[in-house]
């Protein structure tokens, strides 16, 4: 698989954006009034509705690029989420393991990541030197302690794409650029 691109750096989010997230339940009800249910998912689809409040002639141009490149939702593409993009202390597991996966935490709900940056991998506290991620899969060759409490810090990426095929940004003033709303569905 090529190499996913990454979202442009670019920070003049609107503060009204929103994350939803759906499941795929499935509702029956006998005739006797018993309900049954079924997820068929085992994660969530999120949903990110965000807007640019401006954009330069330069961030203009920069996207309208970007979102040709990937040819709107047809290529997904790593975004950066300026709320939920890290995680410090979380922990993975316990030496034995030998592997970990990187993970996102939501209140107690865990949700593996596949693409991180900027990891630190702790053995009880100490930093461990060599360390390797494949699709968030985290191993190290240095010897740990098998009763070694794993823990890591990590900047983490969500895989969407552009849900539609439309980008729009119109001129406000003079070289001042702002962006209609755009949904991002994350992607499996």
């Amino acid at each position: 698989m090529a190499t996913l691109k990454k979202f442009p750096n670019i920070n003049t989010l609107e503060w009204k954006s929103t994350k939803s997230q759906k499941w795929n339940t499935v509702v029956k009800t006998s005739g006797a009034g018993k309900v049954r249910t079924l997820t068929t998912w085992q994660r969530p689809q999120y949903t990110i509705t965000t807007a640019f409040a401006y954009l330069t002639p330069a961030q203009y141009k920069t996207l309208m690029g970007f979102f040709a490149s990937t040819k709107s939702g047809h290529q997904p593409f790593l975004w950066l989420d300026p709320e939920d993009y890290e995680e410090k202390g979380i922990r993975l597991g316990v030496g034995s393991d030998g592997k970990w996966q990187a993970m996102r935490k939501m209140g107690d709900y865990l949700e593996p990541v596949e693409y991180i940056e900027n990891l630190v991998l702790y053995a009880d506290g100490k930093k461990v030197g060599s360390v390797r991620v494949d699709k968030g899969l985290i191993t190290t060759s240095d010897p740990l302690s098998p009763t070694a409490v794993i823990t890591a810090d990590y900047k983490y990426y969500w895989k969407v794409r552009l849900s539609g095929d439309e980008f729009t940004a119109e001129l406000q003033y003079k070289n001042i650029y702002k962006s209609k709303s755009i949904k991002l569905v994350t992607v499996r």
